[in-house]
């Protein structure tokens, strides 16, 4: 077998090599993500100074945000003529992941509950200023529907997309599995940009990365992520 046919049969059998980006690709993705946090958080602070309509604004850039990462990905997926297949939207049925699903999510929570139990001893608790403690408490029924479509559905379908089926996807093929798993998952969780979180989310990417890797699918990983982000939701709000 030739070094081309071999090569041909490399991105047959391995959906992941088709979806490599070259270094260029990757950096420029990950400086373009770096930009669209900046620029929006610079106007979001700019809007601020003379409309003082705080939680507007926080909704305005959540959804600006997520609608920057799609424009991101389908420029993406024009200049490279990318499939959604490519992306890691491998066709699976999900009951046949359920219960990994929710194994995992249980795993998961266990970990975090442990870390809060940790941060509550040390006399450590969420500033109240948080933008996501601003955005998830005091929720009135129509904030509560822009939270589940934010946290529940945008979120999860999105930053699966760009986090496990474009950066752990392309980041695998020139560090290894699991040294791309944890640099995906820390840039994951960093993008947040919120400190005591950031190991709960660090952890919740590497779980995201497992289920990625080891059904070759975003469903999967994108179903623990609306789970998480769900529960999460409803129980800031009260309701669980």
């Amino acid at each position: 077998m030739d070094e081309e046919t071999e090569a041909n049969f490399a991105r047959t059998e391995s959906p992941f090599l088709k979806r490599n980006l070259s270094w260029v690709d990757l950096v420029s993705i990950l400086g373009g993500i770096f930009v669209i946090y900046i620029l929006l958080a610079y106007g979001t602070f700019r809007v601020m100074e003379w409309w003082p309509h705080e939680r507007v604004l926080m909704y305005l850039n959540a959804f600006m945000t997520q609608l920057a990462f799609v424009l991101l990905i389908w420029t993406l997926k024009k200049i490279r003529h990318w499939e959604w297949a490519d992306f890691g939207w491998q066709p699976l049925s999900l009951k046949k992941v359920l219960s990994k699903v929710l194994g995992i999510y249980v795993i998961t929570w266990v970990i975090n509950i442990s870390y809060v139990l940790v941060l509550f001893k040390y006399g450590l608790t969420p500033p109240s200023t948080d933008v996501y403690s601003k955005l998830l408490g005091h929720v009135t029924w129509y904030t509560l529907i822009l939270n589940l479509i934010l946290a529940g559905v945008l979120a999860p379908l999105v930053e699966e997309t760009l986090f496990r089926g474009i950066i752990f996807g392309s980041l695998q093929a020139y560090f290894g599995k699991w040294t791309a798993a944890v640099i995906s998952a820390a840039i994951f969780s960093g993008l947040h940009l919120q400190a005591y979180g950031f190991f709960p989310r660090f952890i919740l990417g590497i779980a995201l990365v497992y289920l990625y890797d080891k059904y070759k699918s975003l469903y999967p990983s994108v179903a623990l992520h609306a789970l998480n982000n769900i529960v999460a939701t409803l129980i800031a709000a009260s309701l669980l």
